[in-house]
C-alpha cells in the first residue's frame, strides 16, 4: 500500500508460483520478494526467476525477517535485500535504486543487441 500511495503500480502475488507466473506475463520493472511465502520460498522463487529467459533480468529486492544474509540473497540472484521491520523511506530509496538498475540493464541489453546486429552486417 505504501508503494501504491507513492505512485508505483503494484501487482500482488500470494505465493512464489504465482509470482513467477505474474513476472512472466507482466514483465514488471522490479520485484519485491518476501523470503517467507507459502509454497516455494523467496530464495527458490528468485532462483527460478533468474533461470528463465523472460524474467532473468528483472531486478529483485528480497525482504526478510528471517536472518538471511546478503550473500545468501545475492547467491539466489537478488539485487538487494531489506530487513524487516524496515523504514518506509529506506524502502522507497531501494525501489528507486533498483528501478535505475533495471533501466541500465535494459539499455545494456539493447546496446548488445544493436552491436550484434552491426557485427553481423559488417564485412570481415
Amino acid at each position: 500500500s505504501f508503494l501504491t500511495a507513492t505512485g508505483y503500480q503494484t501487482i500482488l502475488a500470494s505465493n512464489g508460483e504465482e509470482a513467477i507466473e505474474i513476472a512472466k506475463s507482466e514483465s514488471p520493472n522490479a520485484i519485491l520478494l518476501d523470503v517467507k511465502m507459502p509454497g516455494i520460498n523467496g530464495i527458490e522463487t528468485c532462483r527460478i526467476l533468474r533461470a528463465q529467459e523472460e524474467t532473468k533480468l528483472i531486478p529483485v529486492i528480497m525482504a526478510t525477517a528471517l536472518g538471511i544474509t546478503k550473500p545468501e540473497a545475492t547467491d539466489a540472484g537478488a539485487d538487494d535485500i531489506i530487513y524487516k521491520p524496515f523504514n518506509l523511506a529506506d524502502l522507497a530509496l531501494r525501489v528507486k535504486s533498483i528501478l535505475c538498475i533495471g533501466d541500465l540493464r535494459d539499455r545494456a541489453q539493447r546496446l548488445m543487441t544493436y552491436m550484434e546486429q552491426l557485427d553481423k552486417n559488417c564485412p570481415e
